[in-house]
């Protein structure tokens, strides 16, 4: 059979496209990463919960996944992440691996995309960038990260966990030193937000609060 990579709004549930609500509805068994998400996903959607659903989140084992590999090769199955594109910075990318490793058929339903929307709102013409998703939470560990920052040659765009956003503006005013930084915060929601500037200028504009976030450091 199948495995669909589906990908779903990032904020905005009117971002949904046609066919991913197709094959949601259609999908004999939709694969999420919570189950809390998943449901007030297909709620937002109105439309019916999935007739069958299994979670692949971080705590997932390689058996889980080989399971889920299995159900793929007699089943169609729809893969979505909590928001945006499956397979990008979360373990869908395993079970791609190994769906693909036994030839069953696998196919993408593009969309929302938190990288490639914020992206588009930088302002900044990138020929090429560097990725370097979530920061080490060891505080030694991330403190190293961040320096090393100062020392890429080609703009790098990072990511965290909403908490760990106002320390992590405090720490790149800290120990960036010539660099500028564009911060998305919410996107495609009413309460989006983006702020450019020096590490510590952003930081001064910045009201403390908990949001999704990325940044661009240029």
């Amino acid at each position: 059979m199948s495995l669909t990579l589906v990908a779903v709004p990032i904020g905005n549930t009117d971002d949904i496209t046609i066919r991913a609500l197709k094959t949601l509805q259609e999908a004999d068994l939709v694969v999420g990463e919570e189950r809390k998400p998943l449901f007030r996903l297909f709620k937002q959607l109105q439309i019916d919960r999935p007739k069958d659903f299994r979670l692949l989140n971080e705590h997932s084992s390689k058996e889980d996944i080989r399971e889920l590999c299995q159900l793929c090769a007699t089943q169609n199955v729809a893969l979505v992440t909590d928001c945006g594109t499956p397979g990008f910075s979360d373990p869908g990318a395993e079970l791609v691996a190994l769906c693909r490793k036994k030839t069953i058929s696998i196919t993408s339903n593009p969309g929302a995309s938190s990288l490639t929307t914020f992206l588009s709102l930088c302002g900044v013409r990138l020929e090429s960038f560097d990725f370097r998703g979530f920061l080490p939470r060891e505080a030694e560990k991330r403190e190293l990260a961040i320096k090393a920052l100062n020392r890429a040659s080609q703009p790098t765009i990072i990511m965290d966990t909403p908490y760990r956003l106002h320390k992590t503006l405090q720490q790149l005013a800290a120990l960036l030193t010539d660099k500028k930084v564009t911060l998305a915060m919410d996107l495609t929601k009413e309460s989006e937000w983006v702020l450019t500037g020096t590490p510590p200028e952003v930081l001064k504009m910045f009201d403390g609060s908990k949001r999704e976030f990325l940044i661009l450091i240029h």
